[in-house]
């Protein structure tokens, strides 16, 4: 299975030559696999407060509940249910959405617009596209969105033939968007790179525009919106697009990604703090045992306790769907086998309490707007029935956590880049097994 093919786009994970009639739209005879896509950064969930409540439920309980998904599990292959045709989240109150797995409800003829969108008991969880107001971010892919408190902080990205280096934070309690007027180092415009939250601060490495990949480090401080360019020592990682991020035990590590001629799967982590006497930053490459996950971009790596689950991806000539464990005490991977192995890339995954929610991504043959949940103990896949209007199919999206509500903004379906911005209400889901500590596959 092959991954898809940007035509729009200049960075090379493997310098190859692709023609196939057979693969539709995106796939069709292009001359090199993009890496854009960088897996959004997953935080644990809390539970919502009532003050999130939406106030027109109450009115609609008396209808009949529609949801998107009701099949007890995510049919494989993943177009076998029906069409991926990218639809656009608002294109109406009488537009279908359909995807494997996620059906929106016709609405009768003549029904009055505000019947248009399905309402659900309040116990279930519900998308729903967010109006906010301020200064609204452009339509960008493989931007980064993380959350620092109740604000998500979205950088960089592209829409194709301008890349950004802007900065906008999204109040969630307000739904108010700003345009943060930082200073310090000058950062370059750029996309797929990651930005991971430590405390106040973000770190943002790699990325690129263009042709260029980069390997600098840039540390955002959100208290003073003021850039500082890390200076480092020693050895560095090579420059690299569509790689993932995550922080544990004061270190951010960073794994796989793309140069522009193959896929990476080395491993490398840098101290959260500089050195105490000459204020500099040493990144060292981790040696591990077990056997490293095939090279990839556009993955998803998620912090689950002292664990990291590495899922999915490309090399640019393969769509994944393996799923990869490495222990961050003991520096061992090992290697999980799910059935059935569902393919993604240029997802998203987030953990929400014992379960690891993969929303939309490319699964090889089209984008998908698909909820997929991974329970982490016993290592199935599991469904949910969804609420509400799902935001079209796509890839390269950004996704953040909080409060109860996972945030979905821009991406990609190969035709048009997006600026919308949607959430997924958790509800009652918000407290999935909300397990202190539990064994990653100990029910299998």
């Amino acid at each position: 299975m092959r991954a898809p093919l940007d035509m729009d786009d200049t960075d090379t994970l493997v310098l190859q030559a692709v023609t196939d009639a057979s693969v539709p739209g995106v796939m069709a005879s292009v001359a090199a696999m993009s890496l854009d896509g960088s897996g959004a950064q997953a935080q644990k969930s809390g539970g919502r407060s009532s003050a999130h409540k939406r106030v027109s439920r109450g009115a609609a309980e008396s209808a009949s509940p529609r949801p998107h998904t009701s099949a007890p599990h995510p049919p494989l292959p993943a177009h076998a249910g029906g069409s991926h045709t990218p639809r656009r989240a608002d294109s109406g109150p009488s537009s279908t959405r359909s995807s494997t797995n996620c059906l929106v409800a016709k609405v009768a003829a003549g029904a009055p617009a505000a019947c248009a969108e399905p309402r659900a008991p309040t116990p279930a969880m519900y998308w729903s596209r967010q109006h906010a107001r301020g200064a609204v971010p452009p339509a960008v892919r493989s931007q980064t969105m993380t959350a620092v408190g109740s604000k998500l902080y979205m950088f960089g990205g592209w829409n194709n033939s301008v890349c950004y280096n802007d900065v906008y934070v999204l109040d969630t309690e307000t739904m108010f968007w700003s345009r943060l007027a930082t200073s310090g180092d000058d950062v370059p415009p750029c996309r797929a790179h990651t930005a991971t939250a430590v405390g106040d601060r973000l770190f943002v490495f790699g990325g690129g525009d263009g042709t260029q990949y980069f390997s600098d480090l840039f540390v955002l401080d959100t208290r003073t919106c003021v850039w500082t360019r890390a200076k480092v020592a020693g050895a560095a990682p090579a420059p690299r697009r569509t790689h993932t991020c995550f922080h544990y035990g004061g270190h951010v590590y960073l794994f796989g990604g793309g140069d522009g001629h193959r896929a990476l799967n080395d491993l490398w982590r840098v101290a959260a703090e500089p050195d105490a006497g000459s204020g500099e930053f040493r990144w060292e490459e981790v040696e591990t045992a077990g056997g490293r996950p095939f090279p990839r971009g556009y993955h998803t790596s998620t912090l689950v306790g002292n664990q990291v689950v590495v899922f999915g991806g490309s090399d640019g000539a393969e769509c994944f769907g393996d799923t990869s464990l490495l222990n961050l005490d003991t520096l061992e991977w090992s290697h999980v086998a799910i059935d059935p192995p569902l393919t993604r890339l240029a997802h998203s995954a987030t953990l929400v309490g014992m379960y690891l929610f993969v929303v939309c991504g490319h699964d090889g043959s089209d984008y998908s707007n698909q909820v997929l949940m991974l329970k982490l103990d016993t290592l199935k896949w599991e469904t949910r029935a969804i609420y509400g209007l799902p935001p079209a199919a796509r890839g390269y999206h950004a996704c953040a956590l909080h409060d109860g509500r996972l945030f979905l903004h821009g991406g990609y379906n190969g035709q048009e880049v997006f600026g919308d911005l949607f959430a997924l209400e958790l509800s009652s889901y918000s407290y999935l097994p909300q397990v202190p500590e539990f064994v990653i596959g100990c029910h299998r």
